[in-house]
């Protein structure tokens, strides 16, 4: 629609003040609050969901980690630090497959895991908060405007990281981005949207020694997946939900009667387009209790299954990249290129729709710091899914992994940039690694 409407001006009260304001509480917002924290700055986080996870507890995602392999090098830092916290309180599992090094999560302990994090690293953090718009004078970032049960209010900070995942806040600030569209080419076209679901009521003992008959089912590159009962569907005549994997489920963790994360369903949709979101949900669901119904008929261990839950929104791959004042390259990553401004080191791996390259060796690029500076706007950094990089790099620099890094460094540089009275582009790069190496970052 194209009609508009005049809203009156009115005053807006002030929730909250802070040096350093992270929007967004993904991977990439926790590791940049953590990061901005340790480095001396006072932070707020601010979230829309009433817990912090991003993409791994809003969708049940599987392993941050999925590509690692005994040899991956890996750029530690907060990411190290999750990890530990998860094994140490039982909530991590190691996959089915051998030659992975990764962990599967309990993405529910997760939420609280993180919410110990905030609270010993002195992190507020401000649940169930939408925001909304930026607050500016001049071209200089001082704050946002969130929307929540409050009413509308406003956050003041003198440094804003924007891990929205699809450079929201940028985005609104006028910040240049590209974009791919969902009626594009191969090439251009945007990546697919997927709910995870679980089943309960599986016999997993069942499910296992299937897998032990086949195989071929422990793919060693990426994570364990069911296709036989595609097979028996097919020979059958029995159709094939269309919107995802045409012979294979990919699952995750198996509980005593449960498998708690199923990846198949693929739906087009827009990420910032609401009517694109209400209608991937809607064909998500029905796609996913198709598939369902498949497996109950011809996979061994599901002959009994109920759902046990959607996951509680569609997970985003792609929507935005800003443009900064470097655009990582695909043949910066597989070149493993070292970058002056590294900020962390990267594994050389790949998740596409055509590509899927687990770390198998210890190849690996380092992350520069421009790629979270957008142009044209002071006093903001974008970390996470949405930095600067071209279509095919996206790859590798959605992963959650990489989402982290670049949230550690923004932090980091933010609360540098308080301290030295600078712009978060003038800020010491030595200074910055140095940081960055104090909180276990591999940097070099």
């Amino acid at each position: 629609m194209t009609e508009k409407i005049t809203e009156p001006s009115r005053q807006t009260p002030v929730l909250a003040l802070a040096d350093v304001l992270v929007v967004g509480g993904g991977p990439a917002g926790i590791s940049a609050a953590i990061g901005a924290a340790d480095a001396g700055a006072s932070v707020i986080i601010a979230e829309r969901y009433g817990f912090l996870g991003g993409i791994p507890a809003i969708c049940n995602m599987e392993p941050s980690s999925w590509c690692r392999q005994k040899d991956t090098v890996m750029p530690g830092g907060v990411q190290a630090l999750l990890e530990q916290k998860m094994l140490a309180c039982g909530a991590a599992e190691k996959p089915l497959f051998e030659p992975s090094a990764s962990y599967n999560y309990d993405t529910e302990t997760l939420k609280f895991v993180i919410d110990e994090l905030l609270e010993e690293h002195h992190i507020t953090p401000i649940y169930h908060c939408l925001v909304t718009e930026p607050y500016m004078e001049d071209d200089s970032m001082k704050g946002v405007f969130t929307e929540s049960k409050s009413g509308r209010q406003a956050i003041l900070a003198k440094r804003v990281i924007d891990c929205t995942g699809d450079a929201d806040i940028a985005a609104q600030c006028g910040a240049p981005f590209e974009k791919c569209s969902l009626g594009g080419d191969e090439k251009e076209n945007m990546m697919y949207g997927t709910l995870i679901f679980g089943a309960s009521n599986v016999n997993v003992p069942k499910v296992r020694e299937n897998l032990k008959e086949h195989p071929e089912m422990l793919d060693r590159i990426r994570h364990e997946f069911i296709s036989d009962g595609f097979s028996k569907a097919r020979e059958n005549h029995y159709p094939i939900p269309p919107h995802g994997f045409q012979n294979q489920i990919i699952f995750n963790r198996m509980t005593q009667g449960e498998v708690t994360a199923i990846n198949r369903v693929r739906v087009p949709v827009d990420g910032n387009d609401v009517l694109s979101l209400t209608e991937a949900e809607i064909l998500s669901r029905k796609e996913a209790l198709d598939t369902l119904e498949l497996l109950r008929r011809y996979e061994p261990g599901f002959e009994e299954a109920c759902l046990r839950h959607f996951a509680a929104a569609v997970g985003i791959r792609e929507t935005r990249r800003i443009v900064g004042d470097y655009q990582l390259t695909m043949e910066d990553i597989t070149g493993e290129r070292q970058f002056d401004d590294s900020v962390g080191v990267y594994p050389v791996c790949m998740d596409g729709p055509k590509i899927c390259r687990a770390a198998l060796t210890g190849a690996h690029f380092q992350i520069p710091y421009r790629i979270m500076l957008p142009q044209g706007i002071e006093n903001l950094l974008v970390a996470g899914r949405p930095v600067s990089a071209t279509k095919d790099a996206t790859h590798t620099t959605r992963g959650v992994d990489f989402c982290m890094i670049t949230g550690q460094a923004a932090g980091i540089a933010s609360a540098l940039s308080i301290q030295k009275k600078v712009p978060v582009r003038d800020i010491s790069i030595d200074l910055l690694q140095k940081n960055l190496q104090q909180q276990g970052v591999q940097v070099f």
